[in-house]
């Protein structure tokens, strides 16, 4: 009972420091970070698919940003696809080793590389969400409207900086 109380007080202190919600920048582009679909806030803007992510960034025409998009793309189809075989390599290979076959290395063999392929597929995928994120955040980089001036009057002599 003890040891019930203690991991339900740890759970509560967990979720006290985490937060639910992503901070959302109304002056620049802002991805939000969800499996799918992938999601881009840009002007009061919401930019879903690739088709759209397409369009917003190849109208920048910085190439910096076409490419990572284009990376993102690229990673997150080529994730999709082996992430699909690795599944099926998975379901042959429990399903070789749940018949009464004697030879159960071949069930085995599929199902590890089964696990590693859908592995391998997650890892593509991420990266691919990365490159998007990436590319966001080179947008805002870059695209950043901070100003410093002077001002001067009769009196005074001020300094203005503005976001």
């Amino acid at each position: 009972m003890k040891s019930f109380f203690l991991l339900l007080i740890s759970l509560c202190l967990l979720g006290i420091t985490s937060n639910a919600q992503q901070r959302i920048d109304p002056k620049g582009m802002n991805y939000v970070v969800a499996p799918k679909p992938n999601t881009i806030i840009y002007n009061d803007t919401v930019y879903k698919g690739s088709s759209q992510f397409k369009q917003l960034f190849y109208r920048t025409h910085n190439y910096e940003l076409i490419e990572l998009y284009q990376r993102h793309q690229s990673n997150k189809i080529t994730g999709q696809i082996v992430g699909v075989a690795g599944t099926i390599a998975t379901i042959f290979g429990i399903s070789r080793l749940s018949s009464s076959n004697t030879d159960k290395g071949v069930g085995w063999a599929l199902l590890g590389g089964g696990f590693a392929t859908t592995l391998a597929g997650g890892y593509l995928t991420f990266m691919g969400q990365r490159n998007l994120q990436m590319a966001v955040t080179l947008f805002n980089q870059q695209n950043s409207k901070t100003a410093l001036g002077m001002g001067v009057s009769n009196s005074q002599v001020g300094l203005v900086y503005k976001l």
